[in-house]
């Protein structure tokens, strides 16, 4: 009897369990580390942060919060998201900023609430290096120098262990590279005042023993001129600091030494020795020279649209020529440089029976065809558009065809050009450009007819650049309201043009530093086959200045002058220079400083100038604010009209206006500016005051350009 009444005892005891079991796996059944069994709709709060917005905050956890939304919300997710808040404020000076959180859930929904507890801002007040003795103690803390906040680097600096670790590792490195291979950049200390907001870094160096080149030695197989090369090289090295790349540098030198006297399979091996005393280095290179190697023939592969032809004449080795290292480099620089190829390789195809090899050129083509569409704008165009198609091998030659073709609400145009980069096999840029324009100026609308023939160089080593023109254009004006500022309406102008140009800037579009300045030279003349004659020079210089990081210093000047052929009075109005715009002076607008015509139109002058200094201020990534100041002017500066003088009657008068007047009546701008970075060109907003504005000529006090690209 007592085990029947057991039997029922454990049952029950058994149902009750598996119960129990089946509730607890309803409940809780979830992959280890998750929250929540479902996925509900989530929140993301954050308290207690008041130096760094919600936003930014959340774009700096973004990729963990997404994952523990998309992949299970596991906690590990959080925990990382947390962290990387953290870094956040860190990244910003907040040296003690810790970021807690919790997870809960109300109505089917779960929250996440990060809890900041920020802490003081900390500032970086001292920085407290010992031991060091070959250094002084300014050159390692130039290391830890960043860009400090506000306008021109003005402001304190925040504490950011990140960068004062990585000015360690520099320092560090620094030593090393200066011969010191045993030293001992210790961890930084960190001390603070009582209320934690400024800091203190201590640093301390051991340095050890600075190794020195004591000698260079080389022994092996003997080569024409080695024993020289050896000697220049022991003179540039001997007593310089010793790292281990001096021993790659010297494996390479031979190597390129050797390669460039035909041996392309040296064996040159570089060991280590010690000099006599601690510290004092000795490199000892063994040299196999190998075979001397000259070109059998030029193998080609690779090429399908480009001719053979055109790649030959790329190659500084010929078949016959003793195999020379450098001209190999320098052959894969010229065909790398045409753009026509992805890939290019050059490689010798060993032949152990003989000393002649074959030279493999290997190639892949990219596209050479291509069409093209640019947009723009300008205070006075307004929209401008413009398209295209560029052949850049045309016929398998590696010459350039372009059709373009441009409009806005005041200019059209369209051109077709033919271009040889390497006239005659040589470095000179040949082009034959024809051309088609009209042009609505504010005093006058000029249509022209255009071809000329022109030749560049580039000299990249020196920033340098050359270029010659002689064109023919026939041009018809119309629109001129007074016979003395234009005496003919439609005229043939034969030129001959040389321009030298030294650009260093590091950007085209938006330089942060560098220079560019040119001068041109033009001659025209009836001898050269047109029907006005004058000389022309113009010039300028910009220069461009890194304040700091994110402030750039800005300066220009340009100038101009014309002056008439021996028998001629004036030059048309659509040769002359014109002053204002979203270019030049600010303050001004499209063409209207300087003089006036009957009409109160702008009669241009024979010379000009413009001076401009920016300063410009990197505001948030792709976003820059500039103020500046624009002078300019245009000689003569009143034309004989505004004067109440008759026409001119001869050049010497013209010449004595204009040069008189050159650098006379200077008229200002000053003003502020937008600037929105974008791959073509900066979006350009710019707002120009005029302190010294002429009512009676109509000048405003304010004008606004809004234009793509920097005024200079």
């Amino acid at each position: 009897m007592k085990a029947c009444r057991t039997v029922p005892y454990a049952f029950f005891v058994f149902c009750i369990a598996v119960a129990v079991l089946l509730f607890s796996f309803r409940v809780f059944a979830q992959e280890p580390g998750k929250i929540g069994g479902q996925r509900n709709s989530l929140a993301i709060l954050i308290q207690g942060n008041r130096a760094l917005g919600q936003a930014a905050l959340q774009k700096a956890a973004a990729e963990e919060l997404k994952a523990f939304e998309k992949g299970g919300r596991k906690r590990s997710d959080i925990d990382d998201a947390a962290f990387q808040m953290k870094l956040a404020y860190r990244r910003a000076g907040y040296a003690f900023a810790t970021v807690d959180y919790s997870v809960g859930e109300s109505g089917g929904k779960s929250t996440v609430t990060f809890t900041v507890t920020e802490g003081p801002l900390v500032h970086l007040k001292k920085i407290l290096v010992t031991g060091n003795q070959s250094f002084e103690q300014q050159t390692l803390l130039a290391f830890f120098e960043r860009e400090n906040q506000g306008l021109l680097g003005h402001g304190e600096v925040p504490l950011i262990k990140a960068d004062v670790e990585s000015a360690v590792s520099r320092i560090r490195d620094y030593y090393l590279s200066r011969g010191f291979l045993n030293v001992v950049v210790g961890e930084p200390e960190f001390t603070f005042n009582p209320d934690k907001t400024e800091a203190t870094v201590s640093l301390h160096v051991e340095e050890g023993v600075r190794f020195v080149i004591h000698d260079v030695i080389v022994q092996g197989d003997a080569v024409e001129g080695l024993k020289g090369f050896v000697q220049a090289l022991r003179n540039e090295w001997l007593g310089r600091p010793y790292f281990s790349r001096r021993a790659v540098d010297l494996r390479n030198r031979l190597t390129d030494f050797l390669g460039n006297r035909g041996y392309p399979r040296a064996a040159i091996n570089v060991r280590e020795e010690q000099g006599g005393s601690p510290g004092r280095v000795v490199l000892v290179a063994d040299v196999d020279k190998g075979p001397l190697v000259t070109i059998s023939r030029i193998v080609i592969t690779g090429n399908e649209k480009i001719r053979s032809n055109f790649i030959r004449s790329r190659l500084t080795l010929k078949p016959g020529d003793r195999f020379d290292l450098g001209k190999q480099r320098e052959s894969f620089t010229r065909l790398y440089r045409t753009g026509l190829f992805s890939q290019v390789s050059l490689n010798l195809q060993e032949e152990k029976k003989s000393n002649g090899w074959p030279l493999v050129v290997e190639v892949k083509e990219v596209p050479a065809k291509e069409v093209y569409f640019e947009s723009g704008w300008g205070s006075y165009e307004r929209l401008r558009m413009g398209a295209g198609f560029r052949d850049r091998n045309l016929f398998g030659t590696g010459r350039i065809l372009d059709l373009k073709g441009n409009g806005s609400l005041k200019a059209r145009g369209i051109e077709v050009s033919v271009s040889d980069p390497w006239f005659l096999n040589t470095s000179v840029s040949a082009s034959l450009p024809v051309r088609y324009s009209r042009r609505e100026e504010p005093s006058f609308t000029r249509e022209a007819k255009e071809a000329a023939v022109q030749f560049s160089k580039e000299f990249p080593a020196h920033h340098l650049s050359l270029a010659a023109q002689y064109g023919f254009r026939v041009t018809k004006l119309s629109g001129v309201s007074a016979e003395e500022i234009n005496p003919q309406d439609d005229y043939n102008l034969a030129s001959a043009k040389i321009q030298t140009t030294y650009d260093s800037r590091d950007d085209p579009l938006f330089p942060s530093r560098g220079q560019r300045c040119f001068v041109t030279v033009e001659r025209a003349g009836t001898f050269l086959g047109g029907e006005i004659s004058f000389f022309r020079f113009t010039g300028g210089a910009r220069f461009f200045h890194s304040v700091t990081k994110n402030t750039i210093l800005a300066l220009r000047y340009s100038t101009g002058l014309i002056i008439p052929g021996s028998n001629t009075i004036t030059v048309p109005v659509a040769e002359r220079f014109f002053n204002g715009g979203e270019n030049t002076v600010r303050s001004f607008r499209q063409s209207e400083l300087g003089p006036q015509d009957q009409s109160g139109d702008p009669a241009g002058g024979l010379a000009f100038n413009v001076f401009s200094v920016e300063l410009r201020q990197r505001l948030k990534q792709n976003l820059v604010g500039s103020i500046f100041l624009d002078l300019g002017n245009i000689s003569p500066n009143r034309t004989r009209y505004e004067r109440g003088l008759p026409p001119y009657q001869n050049r010497s008068d013209i010449l004595s206006d204009t040069f008189s007047g050159y650098f006379k009546d200077m008229r200002p701008g000053v003003g502020v500016g937008l600037q929105y970075l974008l791959p073509v060109g900066p979006l350009r907003a710019d707002v120009a005051f005029n302190p010294d504005r002429d009512a009676e000529r109509g000048e405003e006090s304010v004008v606004f350009h809004f234009s793509v690209g920097m005024a200079f």
